[in-house]
């Protein structure tokens, strides 16, 4: 009898200091109330990005135009024509139909890195289409989209 008295003993001796102590249960201070008003959110991450547009046709000028301007809303991007590491979106576009050049435009983009004028650009990323007058705000957010996809992507590049 005595010896399982001791192993029972030693047993529930094991088990309390394999089982972890308990945290105190203490009382946890008063949160205060957050206060009711807007503040800016800051996602620390803004891209600079030039557009650069070559064509005649109407529909691809519009589509360079809504391009810059959605950088240009957009606390994402930075939009700018300044000598200074930049992302530039270099859009080329063409009538789809040379006789009937309302109906649609071809168009190519090409991302590169570009460090200052003087240097060398760097190929990050192409993609190419047809678009309407229709589908003009659609493609240029398909656009700023991959844009901001290949930013993050290359994001090195700008110390980011």
């Amino acid at each position: 009898m005595p010896r399982l008295f001791l192993h029972i003993l030693a047993t529930l001796l094991l088990l309390a200091l394999a089982v972890p102590a308990l945290p105190a249960f203490a009382e946890e201070p008063e949160k205060k109330p957050l206060k009711d008003a807007p503040q800016q959110v800051s996602t620390g991450k803004s891209t600079t990005v030039a557009v650069e547009h070559e064509g005649e046709d109407t529909i691809g000028a519009r589509l360079a135009f809504q391009l810059k301007e959605i950088f240009n809303t957009s606390s994402l991007f930075q939009l700018t024509d300044a000598d200074k590491p930049k992302l530039n979106v270099l859009v080329s576009t063409v009538s789809e139909f040379p006789s009937r050049p309302d109906v649609g435009s071809a168009y190519a983009v090409v991302w590169v890195y570009s460090e200052s004028r003087g240097n060398l650009q760097y190929y990050l990323g192409r993609q190419t289409g047809v678009v309407s007058e229709a589908g003009v705000a659609d493609v240029a957010r398909v656009l700023a989209e991959r844009t901001d996809g290949i930013a993050v992507k290359y994001g090195y590049l700008f110390g980011n």
